[in-house]
């Protein structure tokens, strides 16, 4: 029977190994076996020759991780081969030709643990890509007994959903960063270039200056000076920030701070709440039991503090307390998300409204992003257009007031 054990643990490691082909040549990767034993056997059964074998280290593993886009395509493809009705073994065979590049490392290790009997998701959870445990849990569930090339379909389109959000806020936020560069490059051309010239021109013809120009020139001036403290101390600052947010505290912290915040933290919501929703439904629909369900939801929020909070949810639903009261006493998802919820556990069709809140709740987030960059776009063209204006006015201004001959 399918168990949240069997959803939050895997019995394969992760070994690296050195090998000896019959040719002679020297292969080097990794292996997914119970045992170090295990994996020499394994090793030993392509007819090769083990020259060392020893855990993974924890770096190796961290290293590599599968984008949205690719980790929703590869599951797609390998979706589609099982839907044909090929056998596991089969389809993962099929599945190395056509698998995007960054699953390539990973292969060898999935396919050793399906030789080595293991289940697919099993094998999934022991490769080295960071793959999601919300993936792994549909995919065991789907191996459970709800159908594995469903249950593959369902994790490919959660990531694919995932991957299109994040697609959608780039492209909403290019041009507003390219527009915020080239304006950060002409004040920088400006104050480094242009005004330190124009300064020595002004200088040798020993004429008084307008106030508008000595204070531009002042600022350019300090601005030069305290360029490098200021880098340095940024660097400083960003580097502390860095190490604090990536501890659990410090990153459950933060997000709370980022929650609190006007727009900001009303999008963080929407988008976290949509996560949320998406993942318990793919998971509720593959047959995942509810508290199991539950936690691997709140890993996939993308939110340290909003994560924390659903878990709490979870803690008063495994008391007997209903979902949607639960969610909505720690305020883990978005008001609306709650009624929507609260319809569909009424109506015995909780998955079916857990996507719809998740559909609602990332248009809601898209919109708001679009809605902000479209105030940002003319706010940064204002205000780094009002600056070059300001600093070419205050250089006419001097030009202006030369006095041939004086």
């Amino acid at each position: 029977m399918f168990t949240a054990t069997d959803v939050a643990s895997s019995p394969l490691l992760v070994f690296r190994y050195r090998a000896a082909r019959p040719d002679g040549g020297i292969e080097s990767g990794t292996v997914a076996a119970d045992s170090a034993d295990g994996a020499a056997q394994l090793i030993a059964g392509r007819g090769q020759w083990v020259l060392d074998v020893s855990p993974a280290p924890r770096e190796l593993l961290a290293r590599r991780s599968l984008s949205p886009a690719d980790l929703g395509l590869g599951l797609r493809l390998l979706a589609s081969l099982l839907q044909a009705g090929l056998p596991v073994g089969r389809a993962l065979t099929a599945w190395e030709d056509v698998a995007p590049d960054d699953w390539r490392p990973a292969l060898p290790t999935i396919r050793d643990a399906i030789q080595h009997g293991e289940s697919l998701g099993a094998a999934l959870a022991a490769a080295p890509l960071g793959i999601p445990p919300v993936v792994v849990g549909i995919v065991r569930a789907g191996e459970a007994g709800s159908g594995l090339a469903d249950a593959v379909r369902r994790a490919a389109v959660l990531m694919e959903s995932a991957a299109a959000t994040r697609a959608a806020i780039r492209a909403a936020l290019a041009y507003p960063i390219i527009l915020a560069a080239a304006g950060s490059a002409s004040i920088a051309l400006l104050v480094g270039v242009v005004l330190p010239r124009f300064a020595t021109i002004l200088a040798d013809l020993g004429q008084p200056m307008p106030a508008t120009t000595r204070t531009v020139l002042a600022v350019a001036d300090a601005a030069r000076v305290g360029a490098i403290p200021a880098m340095i101390g940024t660097s400083l600052l960003v580097a502390f920030w860095y190490r604090w947010s990536t501890t659990e505290s410090g990153r459950r912290a933060w997000h709370h701070v980022l929650l609190g915040l006007p727009l900001v933290g009303s999008i963080r919501r929407s988008a976290a709440t949509a996560r949320y929703a998406q993942a318990l439904s793919a998971l509720l629909e593959s047959g995942v039991p509810i508290s199991t369900a539950l936690r691997s939801a709140a890993d996939a929020v993308g939110d340290a503090a909003i994560a924390e909070r659903s878990r709490r949810a979870r803690e008063r639903v495994i008391r007997g307390e209903r979902l949607a009261a639960s969610l909505g006493a720690e305020a883990a998802v978005t008001s609306t998300a709650v009624k929507i919820i609260r319809a569909g556990e009424d109506s015995g069709r909780l998955a079916d409204m857990l996507a719809h809140a998740a559909a609602l709740e990332q248009e809601r987030a898209e919109r708001a992003v679009k809605s902000a960059v479209r105030l940002l776009e003319p706010a940064l063209i204002l205000a780094f257009g009002g600056l070059v204006a300001f600093v070419a006015a205050a250089l006419l201004q001097a030009v202006y007031s030369v006095r041939p001959g004086a």
